[in-house]
């Protein structure tokens, strides 16, 4: 069989599956009541996670829906991920690089903030690839391709690394949690309010970037709202400092958000029609105005537009953890999900479960027709083989990651990455091939062989590759694939050997082993989940 048979047209054809007219057998939202399999196991922890390892794949095999999603999403008391023990960083002040300090100085310092965003990106990839049990990490990248911030802004500027990984945090806190209450406490997150520069909004110049990206892009999204609605919404939220540098007000602490109430506009706004009473200087107080203004211009959203808010964020849902398509989705699955976010008075973990235990969940043509992002692919692929990305000590996951073009933290502007067929590109697609590869070197002959052998019928060769492909392609191999696949590895061992060689985990059964995951890699839906 030759290999240009894979090479061309299937991945193709399994990324176009459903974009003419989302062909899908079912748009049922009921729940999926068989037993999960390995087969729909895999599929719901490469949708839901960074990527399956054997551990949890076998946990959750036998189990129903329900039981499944209920451990992946965990409690909302469980504890978050913490970068605190390994970052030592997270309480030191910098100048400000860019206030007229001398060129060496700034240099200087704008190369520490340099490094400690690459530790930070290199931290949180750490903890795609170590989390159990219940996972944050995959909902808490969702929200940061909503929420974007960059690391690098208007040119020159950089966040503190510090202000990044609170705002982190913050996603990390809310990844199944409430929306609305994400709304609110992240428009007065202070790496929010320097990247829209409201840090710098005052009475006399409201700056309207953000209350335009909170309507348009973090909430319900084009067409409904007013020009209005943005200028007066800007008006509400002058005022709100960061204390971002070293030498620069902090009255609640570093790295602390405050009010300037100076710089805050008093007068009356009107916001969808509604209005926000003025105030005099005696009730202009930071808790005053935090609870009364920026929390009533969030209900004032969510009140007159609870609907389209629904919608939104669903869609986005939807694209991200279903199908990336910038066409059409299914209108009556994003309906009913909108109808339980609205009920739910905007929990994200309501829309999840209802999703993520659906019927249309697991559609055949549901599976395997979304592209892996980078992290997905990068992580992935360690968390299978229980292995880290690195030469040395020198981390090559963020270097990975940022080559197939996602910059955790910097994407291309606030409207987030483009994602879907733009992962894939004559460029990226052979470097996926190149870090699987190099992944693949890392793992020892013994894990090979115990990842084998986690599978009941490894005597079988056919079996085995029927193994390696649940745990890495998004479909069961059918017969010319397992045939070219055996073809692969004639010249090392042949089937009849295959049961002798594996039994006493001889070199030449490892040796087949690795020849056929190199050549699973090859294949083109190797990219698709």
């Amino acid at each position: 069989m030759e290999r240009r048979d894979f090479l061309t047209g299937n991945f193709s054809k399994r990324a176009n599956s459903l974009d003419s007219n989302n062909n899908f057998k079912t748009l049922s939202l009921d729940k999926y009541d068989k037993p999960l399999d390995y087969k729909t196991a895999a599929h719901l922890l490469k949708r839901t996670t960074l990527g399956s390892n054997i551990a949890m794949l076998k946990k959750i095999n036998g189990m129903s829906v329900d039981d499944a999603v209920d451990l992946i999403l965990g409690k909302s008391n469980d504890p978050l991920n913490n970068g605190k023990s390994s970052l030592n960083w997270l309480d030191i002040q910098e100048e400000d690089p860019l206030d007229g300090l001398p060129l060496d100085i700034r240099f200087e310092i704008e190369g520490r903030l340099n490094s400690r965003y690459r530790n930070f990106v290199d931290w949180w990839l750490d903890s795609m690839r170590k989390e159990e049990t219940y996972f944050q990490e995959k909902f808490t990248l969702f929200l940061s391709t909503i929420w974007c911030i960059e690391f690098n802004y208007d040119t020159l500027s950089l966040i503190p690394p510090p202000l990044i990984y609170q705002n982190n945090e913050l996603l990390r806190k809310y990844r199944t949690g409430n929306y609305k209450d994400l709304a609110f406490e992240m428009t007065l997150d202070g790496a929010m309010l320097l990247y829209q520069s409201l840090n710098f909004s005052t009475a006399k110049a409201p700056n309207e970037n953000y209350m335009r990206e909170l309507l348009e892009l973090f909430t319900m999204g084009i067409g409904q709202y007013s020009e209005g609605d943005i200028r007066e919404g800007a008006r509400t939220l002058t005022g709100w400092r960061t204390a971002a540098y070293k030498y620069q007000p902090a009255p609640n602490g570093p790295f602390k958000t405050y009010f300037s109430p100076n710089n805050h506009d008093t007068q009356a706004k009107q916001i969808m029609g509604v209005t926000i009473q003025a105030r005099s200087e005696f009730d202009n107080s930071e808790f005053q105005v935090k609870e009364q203004e920026v929390g009533g211009l969030i209900n004032i959203l969510f009140e007159q537009r609870p609907k389209q808010i629904a919608l939104f964020i669903c869609e986005k849902i939807y694209r991200y953890f279903v199908y990336s398509s910038p066409g059409d989705v299914p209108s009556a699955v994003v309906s009913e999900l909108a109808e339980v976010f609205e009920k739910s008075n905007f929990d994200l973990k309501s829309v999840y479960k209802l999703l993520f235990t659906s019927q249309h969940f697991y559609d055949t043509n549901v599976v395997g027709s979304q592209i892996k992002t980078p992290p997905e692919f990068i992580v992935g692929l360690e968390r299978l083989f229980e292995t880290e990305y690195k030469i040395g000590t020198y981390k090559k996951s963020r270097e990975a990651c940022n080559q197939l073009e996602m910059e955790l933290y910097n994407p291309p502007n606030v409207g987030s990455w483009i994602g879907y067929r733009n992962w894939i590109s004559t460029t990226t697609y052979p470097q996926r091939i190149i870090y699987a590869k190099e992944i693949l070197n890392l793992v020892t002959n013994q894990k090979l062989l115990e990842i084998v052998k986690e599978n009941p019928d490894y005597i079988s060769i056919e079996s085995t590759i029927q193994w390696l492909y649940t745990l890495l392609m998004p479909v069961s191999a059918d017969n010319e694939r397992v045939l070219y696949h055996m073809n692969e590895v004639e010249t090392i061992l042949s089937g009849s050997q295959w049961q002798t060689e594996i039994e006493q985990g001889a070199p030449k059964a490892l040796m087949a082993i690795k020849k056929i995951i190199e050549s699973i890699f090859l294949m083109p839906d190797f990219s698709l989940c």
